[in-house]
């Protein structure tokens, strides 16, 4: 749960598939923790990798305590006063998010596994056909010549470079796992290497630690030695040549299938970067050095291109390296409903790029659970459906037409707001602040959003609500201060109140926040598809409120060297009405040409005027006239709605809509 009062945690990254909320521990270490009293808040971070215990009032709710069983007291304590500038300083210290490419926001579709060839190309063929927008296809260990990582079943997979070709030309990116765990087999290649090279890790005695995982007998990297990390980055060669653009690190806590706690003996060396010792000591960094020495290799193949990887264990800093997912969850409401609060605490701890396995992993969701669940990931930052072997169907069609209608709009939506999602994902890689944030991130001074679970904020002006109840009707949720809009009926509430709302299996709950300014797109079937064209802004005005659009190739590191585009909008009320201002674009990024459609929201009656620069525009009488006319504005007295269209030419523009 995100409030720890009361309970006591132990950090010691374990694969525990089929979790509980009381299993303990479980796949990650992040040793920090915020509190939060009448609006006053401070964070404390533990820097000790040995196995940690952290006691938040359980043995006694006059104090709290934490430990390790060696190493350094080394801790930070880190004042806010308000809760973000902790995340703020705790990211400032451990590191922040590097900006993901643009693909890796849009949706993701992954099973254990999709083999084979055929296989993978009818669920690529699926999605475009039925008009159901995906970027990402996973395959799992059975692409692999016997589990053997860096290697391809020919017989499952005989051409890999045509098969990531033709998926590449309907805009799929193809990500693959691989796990640490090398066969103990002379004669193979990576095994051969690894010996040469000295890379593997040995027991005191010196003999190299062999444990059981799914090619048998292995060896294991150790990712603490620089030269280690330097070699393993370097074996993703043939795989990147072969056109695979994203990995995947699993089994890293590093988890065995034998052994007394499913990992490797404690009495196993490593090098520690030249300050050596044993795994009690860099057991809970194991994952995190494999995530650094993918993406370093990764930078290094493609010298100019921004690595996604994705991991399973970390430590605190990992998320510079890998987004994550919260493990081997189950097919139920519960983990539907924990999961909400799993990606919250992420976040909170500095890793803003999460989410659950969609529809859960291990056995299978109803189409009503799947298509809840999805409602819910279509507002996580890693937004990707996951299923386990041998389980039941698990796309977006899989539960019949009704489901796939409903799901299908979900994933749209996802799109439209991709200019919205890569900007908060920006911000987040500048402040450390998450993507998906409690409420009390925003409302620190309100104690009825402390340690809410089933509602949550995406960015700071979307608030969702979902449903996470079988059959569940209609709910009840708490709005925080300010007015709020219904995303979908544009209806306005008061805020700092409780009010229940409808929640039927077409859609979710979505409240917009009093002064939000919201870029959005056309829905497209893949991040890159086309140009953004419209780029239309949803306007809810407030007395002041203020914004960005940040914008680049979304692939490169040139945004670094000054190819970015960064748009401010501001939006005021007086009693003539509305103005909307934005200022010339910053940086030498240019996107291509494009209209610009302002959607005022709100608005009661017609306005007298839209003026332009102080020059009156044109008014229309249809949405049909507007979209064919390059300048205009129209009223929608049914939807109150205020459109403003015109070119998007890069300039210093200020837009008033008269009373």
């Amino acid at each position: 749960p995100l409030n720890k009062r009361g309970q006591a945690m132990t950090m010691w990254n374990s694969d525990r598939p089929g979790y509980t909320a009381a299993t303990d521990p479980i796949y990650q270490t992040i040793p920090f923790f915020l509190a939060l009293r009448n609006g006053i808040s401070y964070g404390i971070f533990f820097d000790n990798t040995y196995r940690s215990f952290f006691d938040m009032g359980k043995e006694s709710r006059t104090y709290y305590s934490f430990g390790a069983e060696a190493g350094e007291l080394d801790y930070y304590f880190l004042y806010g006063p308000d809760p973000k500038d902790v995340i703020s300083r705790y990211t400032e210290l451990i590191g922040r998010m590097p900006l993901p490419p643009r693909w890796a926001i849009g949706y993701q579709q992954c099973r254990y596994s999709y083999y084979p060839e055929n296989r993978v190309r009818e669920i690529a063929r699926n999605f475009r056909e039925r008009e159901i927008p995906c970027d990402v296809i996973y395959l799992d260990i059975h692409y692999m010549d016997e589990y053997r990582c860096f290697t391809w079943n020919k017989e499952r997979f005989p051409d890999p470079n045509r098969m990531i070709g033709d998926l590449a030309t309907d805009g799929f990116k193809v990500v693959v796992i691989i796990d640490p765990g090398i066969r103990n087999e002379a004669g193979y290649w990576v095994y051969d290497s690894g010996v040469d090279g000295d890379h593997f890790v040995k027991r005191r005695n010196g003999n190299r630690f062999v444990g059981r995982v799914w090619p048998g007998d292995c060896v294991f990297p150790d990712f603490t030695r620089p030269e280690t990390r330097k070699w393993w980055g370097q074996l993703y060669r043939g795989l990147v040549n072969d056109g695979i653009r994203g990995f995947w690190n699993d089994m890293n806590e590093p988890a065995v299938f034998d052994g007394p706690r499913y990992t490797f003996p404690l009495n196993v060396r490593h090098d520690g970067d030249g300050y050596a010792g044993d795994h009690r000591q860099f057991h809970n960094v194991y994952g995190m050095q494999m995530a650094r020495a993918t993406f370093e290799g990764l930078e290094s193949l493609r010298r100019n291109e921004r690595p996604f990887v994705l991991t399973r264990a970390s430590y605190a800093g990992g998320h510079r390296y890998a987004a994550t997912w919260t493990g081997d969850n189950i097919s139920r409401w519960e983990d539907l409903e924990m999961g909400i609060p799993m990606v919250l605490n992420l976040g909170i701890s500095g890793q803003p790029f999460a989410g659950p396995d969609i529809g859960g992993f291990i056995g299978n969701p109803s189409g009503e659970l799947y298509t809840r669940w999805l409602q819910v990931g279509v507002f996580n930052p890693l937004a990707r459906t996951h299923t386990e072997v041998g389980s039941k169907d698990q796309e977006p069609w899989s539960f019949g037409p009704e489901f796939e209608a409903i799901n299908r709009r979900s994933i749209e939506l996802r799109y439209r707001l991709l200019p919205y999602i890569y900007t908060k994902f920006y911000e987040s890689s500048v402040t450390g602040v998450p993507v998906m944030r409690p409420l009390f991130l925003e409302f620190p001074d309100d104690r009825e959003t402390y340690w809410r679970e089933d509602e949550f904020l995406f960015g700071d002006n979307l608030l969702i609500a979902p449903a996470t109840r079988e059959g569940q009707e209609d709910r009840r949720l708490y709005l925080p201060e300010g007015a709020w809009y219904d995303f979908w009926t544009g209806d306005r509430f008061s805020g700092k109140g409780w009010v229940t709302v409808e929640t039927p299996i077409d859609g979710v709950p979505v409240f917009v926040r009093e002064g939000a300014i919201i870029p959005m797109q056309q829905v497209v079937q893949f991040s890159d598809q086309e140009p953004i064209d419209p780029l239309t802004v949803e306007v809810y005005p407030a007395a002041s409120s203020s914004a960005i659009l940040y914008e680049d190739d979304g692939l490169s590191y040139d945004f670094r060297n000054g190819e970015y585009s960064l748009v401010r909008y501001e939006c005021s009320q007086e009693e003539i009405g509305t103005e909307f201002k934005m200022t010339k674009r910053e940086g030498r990024y240019v996107p291509p040409e494009r209209s610009l459609l302002l959607k005022f929201n709100g608005f009661a009656s017609k306005p007298s005027e839209v003026l332009r620069s102080g020059k009156p525009l044109p008014m229309t009488d249809t949405v049909e006239h507007l979209v064919k006319e390059k300048t205009g504005w129209l009223y929608d007295g049914s939807a109150k709605i205020v459109w403003v269209k015109f070119g998007d030419g890069g300039q210093e523009e200020t837009v008033e809509v008269r009373n």
